[in-house]
């Protein structure tokens, strides 16, 4: 039996919690309202984000978008970026199983 399995990018975006809100917003905007959020401590550029203070409170968006729509998004988190926001993006291919509820296979 054959697996069908759907294509697409997995995007993981780490901000500052402060930004959380207008990541949100940026993501409906852009048509990518399926997202996991979690909490996110680590050190790195910024300095020690160990979620003692707001100020210092990190977290991190996993969004599952096609090829098109990824791009879309990270030029428009780049933009955020070129503004001084603290906004680390990467990404992968991802293969997905459950392509009935996922907007990159429909």
């Amino acid at each position: 039996m054959s697996i069908k399995m759907c294509t697409g990018k997995s995007i993981q975006i780490v901000i500052n919690s402060t930004f959380e809100n207008k990541l949100i917003q940026i993501l409906k905007k852009n048509g990518l309202t399926g997202y996991t959020q979690l909490s996110a401590r680590g050190d790195g550029e910024s300095g020690v984000q160990d979620g003692h203070s707001e100020g210092e409170s990190n977290v991190m968006f996993i969004v599952l978008a096609s090829d098109n729509a990824a791009a879309t998004l990270i030029e428009e988190l780049n933009k955020y970026r070129n503004m001084g926001y603290h906004i680390f993006v990467y990404t992968h291919i991802a293969e997905v199983l459950n392509s009935d509820k996922i907007q990159i296979c429909k």
